[in-house]
């Protein structure tokens, strides 16, 4: 029989395997695996199945409406007309904002890897044991905070 247990990496996975060793357990049936957490790579563009929640269309349009704004408005006075100066500021606005969107992930970015904390991931630990010994090795992962226990026979 297989008891198989996932724990976060913390002091206590190490415990439940000490414990384990201690009630009797071979450290050849005891097998623990770290889960890899998957590699972000930040994407440029959402699409409608996939979307990170940072966009970098928001200060742009923003700075657009409101650039288009200022343009058409003083394109009654400027040379070339209010059409002109409104799609001048749209353009000038956009780049802007979409600059300044991507300074800002940048900025965000290298601070939240500045610790590795947000790639802690899982460690599936699978035992071996004969069926007298499940339930004893089932109360030990509980004991130590697993996350979920399941026995295979």
């Amino acid at each position: 029989m297989h008891v198989i247990a996932s724990f976060e990496h913390s002091i206590y996975l190490e415990l439940a395997i000490t414990a384990l060793e201690e009630a009797g357990i071979p450290k050849e049936h005891i097998y623990a695996v770290s889960l890899q957490g998957k590699p972000n790579k930040p994407k440029m563009f959402d699409t409608i199945h996939r979307s990170d929640g940072v966009s970098l269309f928001d200060a742009g349009t923003a700075l657009a409406t409101a650039l288009t704004v200022v343009g058409s408005t003083y394109g009654f006075i400027l040379k070339g007309g209010a059409i002109l100066w409104g799609l001048i500021g749209a353009a000038v606005g956009f780049t802007i904002g979409v600059f300044i969107d991507i300074a800002h992930k940048k900025k965000k970015k290298a601070k939240t890897n500045l610790p590795s904390r947000n790639k802690m991931t899982e460690v599936v630990v699978l035992v071996a044991c004969d069926k007298e010994a499940t339930k004893q090795i089932q109360d030990v992962f509980w004991e130590h905070h697993a996350f979920g226990v399941a026995i295979c026979e």
